[in-house]
């Protein structure tokens, strides 16, 4: 091991409820022990701290925890954890809380509070009142995560509750909720316009901040479900288990603490959706960091997770996130560190016979005695979107052939007239260029020196990052009359900006002009009876595509779903110029914003692009049923394009 990875530090603070006073859990407290038992066993070792609240079996009425005070989960206890922790810490060491217990929630009647959710908080007990309960507040957490963030420490959250009043029922004990209290909730402390004013991120192009999440760089929140939903104690083996807490352990179990939050996020939603457990678990903030692994740099892997079903294998990817009949995927189990092909003995090709819109069926391209199960791992090898994008090449570049090769294994299609997307063109002796479809050079990319089959490759992969795009950037649910559709009927959606004119609303298309550091507006009404699930990309004049949002997805509840649910998503968002063109004389660019608006959960991870050039080396490849699906879901997409400028003078 590095000698500089043996000074990093690991915490953990397990906090495990049962003994409520009114509608106690049952699992909570045995979820955070098999935790604890599973965290003792590592090397390095792990720093636990642990706060349970434990029923007495004996007790018929309700009694105190079985713990010592000074164990007890309660407020008082629980801020003086991640104090400790924080004030031991220091900059790279890794620190993982985990809540299983109650939440609940407040309607949105502050500044800053979330309109379309509502304020949540997380049920403790009250240090000052015994067996009382005491509210901490998203936003007080989010101040003392912040500190740590600060110190560059890495945060890791798990939430295994819920905080949806309206799926509350008094005659339903399994579930984790408590209605929210006025007499509880009047102790708040009103901290989160210090935390909004001061939790601003700079860091991209296109900002837009949760109204109690910091820096999401430095930091993850793996929730047990969105908070509209509600986290249940299922039976599993016989007994009860928060289910988020359950399936974490067993990714854990499968593979290792340094497996990357998107990956375990992955595995606990293909498993919850296997085995019908009606809540989808979000992840929020850095997906590329792992519970006590350090954060690595550069581009994320795509992938998607596989579920088996009716005898099947499905990739939950269809239609909407471009993913079209014969695409290959090459499945692995979670875990797998290696991803050549050919690498690994259960490393299997699969390819799509049937596209939802969410979900698609696989084949195995060739029989194995391998079962694939429930959890593993999707990375797409071959995209037929791509092909919309013909490629023509200068007939003065050498080696053609090598040239035709290398682009098809990146499933691109060479342009057989006048009609192409893309023209890679020889610039000088030894040296190319890529050109539109104007014959212009694409804005952005660099003339490469072409030497040898490495630099032709390297062309080549600036070409399908480009045409992934440009595949994102055309992406819509074409197939209907989109205005008419009952679906579509069912909401609206546009921007708002403020100008020196007055406000002005942009509807889906149209182009907004903003000076930098501007913030525009996006609001969505939900109009319908059901649930809509909000995606926000930015696709910037870098090439990248980025989520807006860092998280899975943002829900917007109907007006009607109950109290403090207001049907109504209303963010903003703020633009700027990029640091790098203004080093180059650019005094603006254009951006634009993908919005995806479904009728239930999914993930679009698939969608993001880094940088031009930033893209990890793709491994090389060798030479049905209808879909199953049985949610099947509606889904739009939506452009809006910005233009950022300077400011004069």
């Amino acid at each position: 091991m590095d000698s500089q990875d043996t000074v990093v530090k690991r915490f953990a603070i397990l906090i495990g409820i049962n003994a409520y006073l009114e509608r106690p859990l049952k699992a909570c407290v045995s979820d955070v022990k098999r935790i604890k038992a599973y965290l003792d066993g590592l090397r390095p070792r792990v720093d636990v701290t642990i706060l349970t609240a434990t029923r007495s079996d004996i007790d018929l009425e309700p009694s105190d925890p079985t713990e010592d005070l000074v164990r007890w989960p309660t407020h008082k206890n629980v801020i003086a954890a991640i104090d400790s922790v924080n004030s031991t810490a220091k900059a790279g060491d890794l620190v993982y809380i985990h809540f299983s217990g109650h939440g609940t929630r407040e309607e949105p009647v502050r500044e800053f509070s979330n309109q379309s959710t509502g304020d949540l908080a997380l049920v403790l007990l009250d240090e000052a009142k015994r067996r009382a309960v005491k509210y901490l507040w998203g936003h007080k957490l989010a101040l003392s995560l912040k500190a740590m963030v600060d110190k560059k420490v890495v945060v890791t959250l798990v939430l295994d509750c819920c905080f949806s009043a309206t799926v509350y029922r008094n005659d339903d004990p399994e579930v984790r909720f408590l209605p929210y209290d006025p007499a509880v909730g009047s102790e708040r402390i009103t901290e989160s316009q210090s935390l909004v004013a001061t939790g601003d991120d700079t860091s991209r192009d296109v900002s837009m901040l949760p109204n109690w999440m910091i820096n999401p760089d430095g930091y993850a929140i793996l929730s047990a479900c969105g908070p509209h939903e509600e986290a249940r104690e299922p039976k599993f083996d016989g007994e009860n288990h928060g289910a988020l807490s359950y399936f974490l352990l067993r990714a854990l179990d499968s593979v290792s603490a340094a497996a990357k939050h998107k990956d375990v996020h992955d595995y606990i939603r293909a498993n919850f959706k296997k085995c019908k457990i009606p809540q989808s678990p979000v992840l929020y903030g850095n997906k590329g960091q792992a519970f006590f692994a350090p954060p690595e740099s550069g581009a994320i892997t795509v992938t998607v997770p596989v579920i088996e079903k009716g005898g099947g294998l499905q990739v939950q990817a269809g239609v909407a996130h471009g993913v079209g009949n014969g695409d290959q995927f090459l499945l692995y189990p979670l875990g797998s560190t290696d991803l050549r092909l050919g690498s690994q003995q259960d490393s299997i090709i699969a390819h799509v016979t049937n596209t939802g819109a969410f979900a698609s069926s696989l084949k195995l391209s060739q029989p194995t005695s391998i079962h694939i199960k429930t959890g593993w791992i999707a990375r797409p090898l071959t995209r037929s979107s791509l092909q919309r994008f013909p490629v023509r090449l200068d007939s003065t570049l050498p080696n053609q052939e090598e040239w035709l090769a290398l682009l098809r294994e990146r499933s691109l299609t060479m342009a057989t007239d006048s009609q192409f997307s893309f023209h890679i063109v020889l610039k000088g002796v030894n040296e190319c260029e890529i050109l539109d479809e104007q014959g212009k050079k694409i804005p952005n990319t660099p003339i490469i020196a072409v030497y040898n089959r490495a630099e032709f490759s390297y062309v080549c992969d600036l070409v399908e990052h480009l045409a992934r795009f440009r595949a994102v950037e055309a992406l819509s649910n074409s197939g209907r009359d989109d205005l008419s559709s009952p679906f579509r009927q069912s909401f609206k959606i546009h921007m708002s900006h403020i100008s020196s004119g007055g406000q002005v609303t942009i509807d889906p298309g149209d182009l907004v002009e903003v000076e930098n550091g501007e913030r525009v507006r996006l609001i969505l009404e939900n109009k319908g009876s059901q649930v809509l699930y909000l995606f926000i990309y930015s696709m910037s004049s870098g090439w990248q595509i980025e989520n807006v949002l860092r998280g899975t997805y943002d829900p917007i509840p109907p007006m009607n779903a109950g109290p403090g649910f207001g049907g109504k998503y209303d963010k903003g968002l703020k633009f700027t110029v990029p640091k790098k063109l203004k080093e180059k004389g650019c005094t603006q660019c254009e951006d634009t914003l993908k919005v995806f608006v479904t009728s239930r959960p999914t993930s679009f991870d698939m969608l993001e692009l880094p940088e031009l050039g930033g893209a990890p080396k793709k491994p090389g490849i060798g030479g049905g049923r209808e879909s199953d699906d049985d949610m099947p879901g509606d889904w739009e997409a939506f452009n809006f394009r910005v233009r950022t400028s300077l400011r004069q003078g």
